[in-house]
C-alpha cells in the first residue's frame, strides 16, 4: 500500500498526471518490487501501443531506484527528445552522444561519480565504447532500458551492428533489472530479444493490443503523389502532419513540391544526413508548430512526444505491418481522432501493397494479423466505413481528353491545356487545380502503364485500345445509372450492376474526406464500430 501511495504521489507532484493508466501502474509496480528484492530477475518486455505512455514507466521508477538508470534509444532524435522530458521534469540526466569532446566526456562522467544525476541517456555505439563501458563499471546500474527495442531485431543484423552486439556488453555491466519497451512487437521481434539481450532466462512479457482506436487507416490512389499531398494537406485541420519517405532525397524533392504548391503552410524536411545542429533545430521547429509539415525518413518519429499529429501520410509503402504500425502511430497521440493515410500509384509490388490494394479485407484487421492479433472491432478504415476510391483523380478526364482530340496534344501542350485557369475549349480548366508539372507526372505513368501511348516524332497522345474499351464501359454504365435507358426513360439503378461514377475534379475522394466539422472542430468522421468474426 505504501509503494502504491508512493508511485501515485510521484505522479501527481512530478509528472502531473492524476490517474495512471491500468498498464502504467503494472508496469511500474512491479519494476519497484523487483528492485526491493536482492536478486536479479529475468527481465522485463513490455509492449503498449504508441501514446500509452511506455516512457512514464521508467522515468518514474528512476526516481526510486538506488543505482542509475541509463536508457538506450536507437536514434539521435529519440535521445533529444528523452533529455528534454527529464530535464523540463526538474529531473538531472546526462546525454553520451557520438561527436563529444573528451573534456566534454570528463565532466558528464563527473557529475555521475558526483551523484548530481542518476540517469544516463545514450546509443548503443557509445554504449560499446571502451571508456563508457569502463565508467558505467564503476556504478550500481539498477535499470538498463532499451526503448524502441524491436530496432534490435530489426535493425541490428543490417546497418547499425551495434545494436545486435548490446548483449555481451549488458552481460559484462552490473545490472540489476534490463527493460526493453516497444510499441509493436511479432513472435521474430520477441525471439530476437530473446537471444541478443535476454541472454540468460527469458523475461516476463507485459503485452497489451497494438491497436490505436482513435486513428483511422485510408488508401488514396493517385495518378501524382505530389498532387495529392497537397490536396490532403491543404485545410488546417489536417495538420500539423508528418509525411514519411522512403529516401533522403525524396524528402527533399516532396518538401519542395509541397512548398511550391502551398508557401503559405511551414512545411521542413527531415533526414539522418543532416548534422546534428540542424537535426536538433527541426525537431524543436516542429514541437513547436501547430501547422507544420515534416517530411521525413524514418530517421525521425518514434518515441518524439509531440501529441497533437491529426494526419500521418506514406508517400510510399513501408516494408512490413510492424514498421507501418510504428510510424503511423505518431499521429493522435492526444487521444483526438486522426488519420494514417497511404498513396498507392500502382508500381508498388507485392508486401504491404497488396494488403492495402484489397478493397474488400479490414486494414485494421489485416494489419493486426500480421503481427499475429486479433481484432473485433474496427473504428475506421475505408473498407469497413465503405468509402473505398478505386478511381484516380484526374485520369478519367485525361483519358476521355485524348480519345476525343487522338494524335491532337503531346504531353506538354496537353498538361498546359488542362490546368489552364481560362476557358479555351471544352477540356480547358479540367485540372485547374493542378500544375502543369503534376498533369505530366500524371501522363508519364498512363505512358508507363500502356494505356497512353505516344508517337515517335511528334510524341503524340493517343489512347490503347484496351483503355477505350474501359473508358467507353465505365462512361456508359455512368450514363444509364444517371439518366435512364431510352426505351423506358426510367432510371435503371436495379438492373444495372453498380459501378462507381468518375470523380469529377475538384470533388476527389481526398476533398470529401477532408470535409471539416463545424461541430467538433476535427475532421469530419463518423466512426461506427464494425464488428470483425473471429
Amino acid at each position: 500500500m505504501q509503494l502504491d501511495d508512493t508511485i501515485h504521489t510521484l505522479a501527481k507532484e512530478v509528472f502531473s498526471i492524476q490517474t495512471l493508466r491500468p498498464f502504467q501502474h503494472v508496469v511500474i509496480q512491479r519494476i519497484l518490487e523487483l528492485d526491493q528484492q536482492s536478486a536479479d530477475h529475468s527481465g522485463l518486455l513490455v509492449t503498449l501501443p504508441t501514446g500509452s505512455g511506455k516512457s512514464l514507466c521508467f522515468m518514474l521508477p528512476s526516481l526510486l531506484v538506488e543505482g542509475l538508470t541509463v536508457i538506450v534509444y536507437p536514434l539521435l532524435s529519440l535521445m533529444n527528445d528523452q533529455v528534454r522530458r527529464f530535464t523540463s521534469k526538474g529531473i538531472g540526466c546526462v546525454a553520451i552522444q557520438g561527436g563529444q569532446t573528451q573534456e566534454l566526456r570528463k565532466r558528464l562522467f563527473d557529475d555521475l561519480a558526483l551523484q548530481k544525476c542518476k540517469v544516463v541517456i545514450t546509443n548503443a555505439e557509445c554504449l560499446g565504447q571502451a571508456s563508457v563501458i569502463a565508467e558505467l563499471a564503476r556504478h550500481r546500474i539498477s535499470l538498463l532500458v532499451i526503448d524502441e527495442a524491436h530496432t534490435i531485431v530489426r535493425w541490428g543484423e543490417g546497418f547499425r551492428p551495434a545494436l545486435a552486439a548490446l548483449g555481451p556488453v549488458l552481460a559484462y555491466l552490473p545490472i540489476k533489472q534490463i527493460l526493453c519497451f516497444t510499441a509493436t512487437a511479432d513472435d521474430g521481434v520477441v525471439e530476437g530479444l530473446n537471444h541478443l539481450i535476454f541472454t540468460k532466462h527469458k523475461p516476463h512479457v507485459v503485452r497489451a493490443s497494438s491497436d490505436r482506436p482513435n486513428i483511422s487507416y485510408h488508401v488514396f490512389r493517385t495518378l501524382c503523389k505530389d498532387h495529392t499531398l497537397s490536396t490532403l494537406l491543404e485545410h488546417s485541420l489536417s495538420r500539423p502532419a508528418i509525411v514519411f519517405c522512403n529516401t533522403r532525397e525524396g524528402t527533399h524533392f516532396a518538401c519542395n513540391a509541397f512548398l511550391r504548391s502551398h508557401p503559405g503552410i511551414p512545411c521542413r524536411y527531415y533526414h539522418a544526413g543532416l548534422d546534428a545542429n540542424q537535426r536538433k533545430a527541426l525537431e524543436a521547429w516542429f514541437e513547436n508548430q501547430k501547422e507544420g509539415v515534416l517530411f521525413s525518413t524514418n530517421a525521425f518519429g518514434m518515441g518524439v512526444d509531440k501529441s497533437n499529429i491529426r494526419t500521418v501520410i506514406h508517400r510510399e509503402v513501408p516494408g512490413d505491418a510492424l514498421s507501418y504500425l510504428q510510424e503511423s502511430g505518431r499521429a493522435g497521440r492526444d487521444g483526438n481522432q486522426s488519420r494514417a493515410v497511404i498513396l498507392l500509384d500502382g508500381t508498388e509490388k507485392d508486401g504491404l501493397a497488396t494488403l492495402f490494394s484489397s478493397t474488400t479485407a479490414c486494414h485494421r484487421q489485416s494489419l493486426l494479423a500480421e503481427l499475429g492479433e486479433e481484432l473485433e472491432f474496427c473504428n475506421g478504415c475505408d473498407v469497413c466505413r465503405h468509402s473505398v476510391y478505386t478511381e484516380r483523380e484526374g485520369e478519367a478526364a485525361l483519358l476521355r481528353c485524348i480519345a476525343v482530340h487522338p494524335l491532337h496534344y503531346s504531353p506538354s501542350s496537353l498538361s498546359a491545356l488542362l490546368s489552364y485557369k481560362k476557358a479555351y475549349n471544352s477540356f480547358s480548366r479540367t485540372l485547374s487545380g493542378w500544375t502543369q508539372k503534376e498533369v505530366r507526372s500524371a501522363l508519364h505513368l498512363l505512358l508507363a502503364e500502356g494505356k497512353v501511348g505516344t508517337t515517335k516524332r511528334h510524341r503524340r497522345l493517343f489512347l490503347r485500345y484496351e483503355a477505350y474499351g474501359r473508358l467507353l464501359t465505365s462512361l456508359q454504365l455512368y450514363r444509364m445509372l444517371k439518366y435512364g435507358t431510352k426505351r423506358t426513360g426510367k432510371h435503371t439503378n436495379k438492373n444495372v450492376p453498380y459501378a462507381s461514377p468518375p470523380v469529377p475534379s475538384g470533388e476527389t475522394g481526398a476533398t470529401q474526406a477532408y470535409t471539416p466539422s463545424t461541430e467538433t472542430g476535427f475532421l469530419m468522421e463518423e466512426i461506427v464500430p464494425v464488428a470483425h468474426p473471429r
